[in-house]
């Protein structure tokens, strides 16, 4: 069942939250390409994913919108001014094609219960060349097993399943990481545990964190060049006599 967005949001107003949010915000940083003057769109729940982009990019052309699941509901964001987000139907975005840079998806396809047709649309509103981001719980992990946090509500996903759904959809996965190395711990030492935890376990292994976070492009498939007629051969004379025949 997704969560809807008061959860979202009271949870990453949590100790716990406000641990989870950082850590996978510089992970995304390190795989989303900066640009200029572009165009961000968060799909999901991404606010925390957007602010930590914002406040780091700090460019003035940069644009950031935040599309939120009509069956979660939305929020307002950001505080500092007008509000940037909306209602959607995820399955029909109410964008023109190729006016996306990049996109953040968070606690997004893990809920959608038409995966590939969620990707496709994503494909459509990129630029060509754009590029995406998918924060996903991992499958194989304590997050997504234990249903106290967002991370396990929803349909978890391996590396190999995450990159097989993408290259279906023309997203080819370019680059990858984890984060959440250790487990959501309850109890009130938790979250600095988890905090201090993560740089060290993340050294032994990616494969041990309980969030994938997967960047991919949009691919394109032009027309292919004609192959060239193959021309035939002609032998050619050399020595005395060579144009007696011209």
């Amino acid at each position: 069942m997704r969560p809807e967005v008061l959860t979202l949001f009271r949870f990453y107003g949590s100790r716990l939250g406000q641990t989870v949010a950082p850590i996978i915000a510089s992970r995304v940083q390190n795989l989303l390409s900066p640009r200029t003057a572009s165009l961000t769109l968060g799909l999901g729940f991404a606010l925390p994913y957007l602010d930590h982009l914002a406040t780091v990019e700090a460019d003035e052309n940069c644009r950031y919108l935040a599309f939120m699941p009509a069956q979660q509901g939305v929020c307002h964001w950001p505080d500092t001014h007008g509000t940037r987000t909306t209602l959607v139907e995820e399955y029909h975005l109410p964008l023109p094609d190729s006016c996306v840079d990049r996109a953040v998806l968070a606690h997004s396809l893990e809920h959608a219960n038409r995966p590939k047709h969620l990707l496709r649309e994503l494909w459509r509103v990129l630029a060509p060349g754009g590029q995406v981001v998918l924060i996903v719980p991992n499958r194989r992990r304590s997050w997504s097993a234990l249903d106290t946090t967002p991370f396990g509500h929803g349909r978890p996903y391996s590396r190999s399943q995450l990159y097989d759904l993408m290259s279906e959809q023309l997203l080819p996965p370019e680059g990858w990481d984890t984060a959440l190395m250790l487990p959501p711990f309850g109890w009130p030492g938790g979250p600095r545990l988890v905090r201090y935890g993560e740089r060290v376990v993340h050294a032994l292994g990616r494969n041990l964190g309980g969030v994938l976070i997967v960047s991919a492009r949009k691919q394109v498939y032009g027309a292919l060049p004609k192959t060239p007629k193959r021309v035939r051969a002609m032998p050619v004379l050399t020595g005395p006599g060579a144009g007696a025949g011209a």
